[in-house]
């Protein structure tokens, strides 16, 4: 054996050693620790034709965009990113009442291009006369979230919710159906102040 044999072969078996004591073992899947706030709400009543409540882990703040109207509200979820985006309309006429819903089912469906599912339900409350659509969406798509509330004659409500970061739908799917828990009770304590 040749003295350069020799050196591979003495390397060769290391290397081999080195990597034979090595072992590879998959971590177990898992999911990161969510620590939900506990459920307590406050009531949010601003200078608007309406009132309801809200979690008291969440923040709202009038819409600042350059179109926003005056009793547009943003509703934040800081410790999950995300922020419910709420906007007030006073109804002029029926048909001006068909337009906003049109609009909010266009909207809706914008989403059905990466939408699996779009699955509408009616909000109908005879007690106070509120009508409304909510718009659940399945799949990888921006909002998972509609919905608009009406009384049918004089106010409108539409909200739209989005985490603020891309995600998957299966990695925030606790964290929303948490949030929608709440979501559903400000529409369930939406009531409307005399015009």
């Amino acid at each position: 054996m040749t003295k350069l044999n020799l050196k591979l072969t003495v390397y060769s078996l290391i290397l081999l050693g080195l990597w034979g004591c090595t072992s590879y073992t998959p971590k177990p899947h898992g999911y990161p620790r969510i620590d939900f706030p506990e459920r307590e709400y406050q009531t949010f009543d601003p200078d608007c034709s309406f009132s309801f409540e809200i979690p008291t882990y969440a923040r709202m703040y009038r819409d600042t965009h350059e179109r926003a109207e005056p009793c547009w509200y943003n509703m934040t979820f800081p410790v999950f990113d995300a922020t419910l985006y709420l906007s007030y309309k006073a109804v002029n006429s029926p048909e001006h009442l068909d337009t906003l819903s049109e609009e909010a089912y266009k909207l809706a469906m914008k989403n059905n291009i990466k939408a699996d599912v779009i699955n509408e339900t009616e909000i109908l409350d005879t007690s106070s006369g509120n009508f409304g659509i909510l718009y659940d969406l399945y799949g990888e798509t921006a909002t998972p979230f509609n919905f608009y509330i009406t009384d049918r004659k004089d106010h409108y409500i539409r909200g739209a919710f989005y985490f603020n970061e891309h995600t998957k739908t299966d990695s925030v799917a606790p964290i929303f159906d948490f949030i929608k828990d709440d979501l559903l009770h400000l529409i369930n304590t939406l009531e409307w102040k005399a015009n």
